[in-house]
């Protein structure tokens, strides 16, 4: 084989393997995006929540919340790539996660409730910072629910094993088509109830959010029930 065939099959081979890795990187990415809008669109505290919030404080909610989400979900993905992460797995750690999550998925359902007496459409800067900023509610909402770290641990940790060997770039591709699911699915949803709300009158956006309220404490109970038996 002259150096110039050589040289020509080198090329190619070396195209080939960067065909399959972009691909590879491709599907990690897509794979990250449908089971994330699996999970973004199932009924839940964080959505619940995004939707009670958005009819006050607008479209930006989603956004917003979706960050919030997507820091916490950051942070536990550097604890499952360096291996730090197997101690989620201790029942009672899970326990104590359901138990204290639930208590505050109560509290914020028990608060929404609470104001729908004074509640108004208002939107005046006044009106938009109160309440707790939607970055915090999406932290806080996520480590509340218990099942978003069963799902880390289990279905996300072994993708992001499997993402490994296609090193830091594989890891990143499986993340950002996770995340960008929340994001196109929480904004939907935010920028609809904004928009929506313009042809909605202030008695059917309480009731709305009356409901919402009420799925967020059911969702609490069931997490402080669930929590109170792994306890016992």
């Amino acid at each position: 084989m002259s150096a110039q065939v050589f040289k020509k099959f080198a090329i190619y081979q070396i195209y080939l393997i960067m065909v399959y890795y972009v691909m590879s990187l491709f599907s990690l990415f897509s794979i990250g995006f449908i089971i994330g809008l699996t999970g973004a669109m199932a009924p839940g505290p964080l959505l619940t929540i995004t939707i009670g919030s958005s009819a006050k404080q607008g479209g930006i909610v989603g956004p917003l919340v979706v960050l919030g989400h997507g820091i916490l979900e950051l942070a536990l993905l550097a604890l499952i790539v360096f291996g730090v992460a197997n101690f989620l797995n201790n029942q009672m750690i899970f326990s104590g996660i359901a138990f204290l999550g639930g208590l505050v998925l109560v509290y914020m359902g028990y608060n929404i409730i609470r104001g729908l007496k004074n509640y108004n459409l208002s939107v005046s800067d006044s009106g938009k910072k109160a309440g707790m900023h939607p970055v915090i509610t999406g932290i806080i909402v996520s480590i509340s629910n218990p099942y978003w770290f069963i799902w880390w641990i289990t279905i996300g940790m072994g993708y992001v094993m499997f993402a490994r060997n296609l090193g830091m770039a594989g890891i990143l591709a499986f993340f950002i088509g996770h995340i960008l699911s929340d994001l196109v699915w929480y904004s939907f949803i935010s920028y609809g109830v904004q928009f929506g709300g313009r042809y909605l009158n202030l008695k059917v956006i309480k009731i709305i959010l009356f409901v919402c309220s009420l799925f967020l404490i059911t969702f609490g109970i069931s997490f402080i029930i669930k929590g109170y038996g792994f306890i016992r």
